[in-house]
């Protein structure tokens, strides 16, 4: 009889953990970090809100639709990363202004590690000193009104180039039909 009630025990037990483990890995134990902005319904589940934002309306008065409906600050799915909708210039200018390393990060992604070399790219690189030094440089050296002038030349022949490219394939293609 003890042998009996030490193995109802143990499996008692271990069915009891097992529940609570799933309930707490499937979130039906959810602690509440903070305020969080109220989420957009009707996400699809790979791409999130993106065909709501390829509709007939252009992006930004869909997204000023919804700041109608769920006020200033929102949040929907681009695929599968969470995004913060700010549409209130003095919500904007307190994050940009006290919340400034937070939102100005961008995320981390392993691909543009790889194809960024280690964000050492202007475009991949995070914020913080490196991507101001890079910025400063950009700007003075790159895209400054005298540099721009300068390589204007470089830029027609580009584009010249590239369109007698498409022509000699349209021309070929032409051809053959």
């Amino acid at each position: 009889m003890d042998l009996v009630a030490n193995y109802l025990n143990t499996t008692t037990i271990g069915l009891l953990s097992l529940i609570l483990f799933s309930f707490f890995f499937y979130g039906f134990f959810k602690f509440s970090q903070g305020k969080e902005a109220p989420t957009v319904a009707g996400a699809w589940p790979i791409l999130g809100h993106l065909p709501l934002l390829s509709g007939s309306k252009t992006p930004h008065r869909t997204l000023g639709a919804l700041a109608d409906k769920y006020g200033p600050i929102f949040t929907i799915q681009l695929g599968s990363k969470k995004t913060l909708v700010i549409n209130n210039w003095e919500i904007a200018k307190e994050c940009f202004t006290t919340n400034d390393m937070a939102v100005s990060s961008r995320p981390k992604i392993v691909a543009t590690e790889l194809m960024g070399y280690n964000n050492a790219m202007f475009g991949f690189a995070p914020y913080g000193p490196y991507w101001r030094e890079l910025r400063k440089i950009t700007t003075l050296e790159i895209l400054s009104p005298r540099r721009v002038e300068q390589l204007q030349h470089v830029r027609v022949s580009e584009v010249q180039n590239s369109i007698k490219e498409l022509y000699n394939l349209w021309y070929s293609q032409k051809m053959l039909l």
